[in-house]
C-alpha cells in the first residue's frame, strides 16, 4: 500500500491518496478542497483512480469531490446514512459561507463489512457513527483511516446535526480500540496517532 496525504481547505482536512504499488490503481479519500494539489499527486504517482471515497458527508470532506470525479472519471461512494448530506452539499456549504462543487452521483454505498478494492489492495469498511450518522472507518492491516471519529488527543464533535456522543463512544470502544494498540490511525483532521497512544493519553478514553 502506498499512502500519500495532504491537508486541504480552511478546515484543514486530511485527504488521502492510496494506491497499489504493483498496479498503480488507487482511491482518493475525502477530497475536501485543493483539487489541483490532489490531482498533482495522482499524476506524479501515476495513479489510476478507481474510486473516490468519503469517510462521511460533511462538506469540508467532500466539497471538491465533484471536480475530482470529473477529472478522473472515478465513481463516488459514501455510507447511505449520509446520502442526504451529499445531495444537499452546496446548500449546506453556502449556509456556512463556503463553496462546494455540485455533488457527484453516488455510484454505490459503503456499509459495515464491505470492501474497497484497488489493484492487489483491499480496505475493509467499519461503520463508525456518532460524529454523524454515516461516518465510516477504512482499515487495512495495522492501519485505519477513521474520519472524524477519533483524533490525536480528542474525539469527533457531536453538536452538529446527527451527532450522538453515546454512539460515538460506542463506535470508538467497539470498533476502533479492538483494532489493537499498534494500529496507526489517520484522522480526518490533525496529527496521526496510534490506538495505543490514544488509549494511554486521550482524556476522552480514560473512563
Amino acid at each position: 500500500m502506498v499512502l500519500n496525504s495532504l491537508v486541504v481547505g480552511p478546515l484543514q482536512v486530511n485527504c488521502f491518496v492510496l494506491s497499489c504499488e504493483e498496479t498503480h490503481e488507487g482511491v482518493i479519500i475525502d477530497p475536501g478542497e485543493n483539487p489541483e494539489e490532489i490531482l498533482q499527486i495522482v499524476d506524479q504517482q501515476e495513479v489510476n483512480v478507481v474510486e473516490i471515497v468519503a469517510t462521511h458527508g460533511h462538506f469540508d470532506h467532500i466539497a471538491r469531490a465533484g471536480s475530482v470525479a470529473l477529472a478522473t472519471g472515478a465513481p463516488f461512494t459514501v455510507h447511505p446514512d449520509d446520502q442526504e448530506m451529499v445531495e444537499h452539499l452546496q446548500e449546506i456549504a453556502n449556509l456556512l459561507g463556503m463553496e462546494a462543487d455540485p455533488p457527484p452521483q453516488i455510484s454505490r454505498f459503503l456499509t459495515e463489512g464491505g470492501t474497497i478494492e484497488f489493484g492487489n489492495q483491499t480496505l475493509d469498511v467499519l461503520h463508525t457513527p456518532g460524529h454523524c450518522p454515516g461516518n465510516v472507518t477504512l482499515t487495512w492491516p495495522g492501519n485505519a483511516i477513521v474520519g472524524d471519529t477519533l483524533f490525536y488527543g480528542s474525539i469527533g464533535r457531536t453538536d452538529l446535526e446527527g451527532g450522538d456522543m453515546a454512539l460515538l463512544m460506542r463506535s470508538i470502544r467497539t470498533k476502533l480500540l479492538p483494532l489493537g494498540e499498534n494500529t496507526q490511525i489517520y484522522p480526518g483532521h490533525g496529527p496521526f496517532s496510534t490506538i495505543g497512544a490514544e488509549m494511554a493519553t486521550n482524556p476522552f478514553l480514560q473512563n
